[in-house]
């Protein structure tokens, strides 16, 4: 990760640090400080007011959060070096969006006060995948192409290559990061939730019913797994029974906006968005 990221993650250990403290470090770098100016003064991120200065946009966004919305555009910044015909980064982190996206969406209607913190958390949750495609670039394209064509499972196939997934490489690089436990076990148990300890139980749970709506985007597809899911855990009883239609269209409006918030250009996002739909 930037070296900005650590320094901020020393300030938010120190009991003494101020506003002020955040606002010196993350001034000295421009296109950090105008991201978050543009995260505060977004309506989908729902802050109360508008920011006038970086003070008032950290003030506004408060230092938990700003910590979750900047390691999500820090590791955009992190993996931006892997070469186009290796990833398409677009397209992961488009799809990425929109499982943050969703996985807020779910926080929300659950009626948790800190939603952005889960939009966080689902936008990381292949991360496994980029560290694989920038140490081993070769042969994950192997197993991706191997899957497509054999209709098999990547995990499978990541499991046969490398002897790990990108769930268990996702953990490690959350560990690497010494990042607080509910991300190594949303990156480790998304696809099998069961097996998540109970004290991050109900954070799988939510990004499992997240990133299966986002691999399938079809309305009413996905009934059987939400009353499953509400079955199990109280805190989602409240889900509306619609909840995947919520947020098919909710991804459908927002997902280009939102991902040119957190990326350098401004422009980027939309310009991606409307790529996408132009081929569908």
């Amino acid at each position: 990760m930037p070296d900005i990221y650590i320094q901020i993650r020393r300030l938010i250990k120190q009991p003494d640090s101020s506003i002020d403290d955040f606002v010196e470090l993350i001034a000295n770098d421009s296109t950090l400080s105008h991201r978050i100016m543009r995260i505060a003064n977004s309506d989908f991120f729902g802050f109360s007011r508008k920011a006038e200065s970086l003070n008032h946009a950290i003030n506004l966004i408060g230092i938990i959060q700003l910590h979750d919305l900047m390691l999500c555009s820090l590791c955009m910044r992190t993996f931006s070096s892997i070469p186009s015909q290796v990833l398409n980064l677009d397209a992961f982190w488009f799809y990425s969006t929109q499982c943050g996206i969703a996985a807020r969406l779910i926080a929300q209607h659950s009626f948790i006060p800190i939603s952005n913190h889960y939009f966080s958390l689902g936008l990381l949750h292949e991360i496994g995948h980029l560290a694989m495609y920038s140490k081993e670039p070769e042969l994950s394209l192997q197993v991706l192409e191997e899957s497509q064509q054999q209709g098999k499972k990547i995990q499978q196939l990541e499991q046969q290559y490398f002897g790990c997934d990108y769930t268990q490489i996702g953990k490690a690089l959350m560990q690497l990061w010494h990042l607080p436990e509910v991300y190594q076990q949303v990156t480790s148990f998304h696809l099998q939730p069961e097996l998540a300890k109970e004290s991050c139980h109900f954070e799988v749970q939510i990004i499992h019913l997240a990133h299966i709506i986002c691999q399938n985007p079809v309305m009413g597809s996905h009934q059987k797994l939400i009353t499953s899911i509400q079955q199990l855990s109280s805190e989602l009883k409240n889900l509306p029974s619609n909840i995947d239609e919520i947020i098919i269209k909710e991804i459908n409006t927002h997902t280009g906006n939102v991902l040119a918030i957190l990326q350098q250009d401004t422009d980027q996002g939309i310009a991606l968005e409307e790529g996408l739909l132009n081929d569908e």
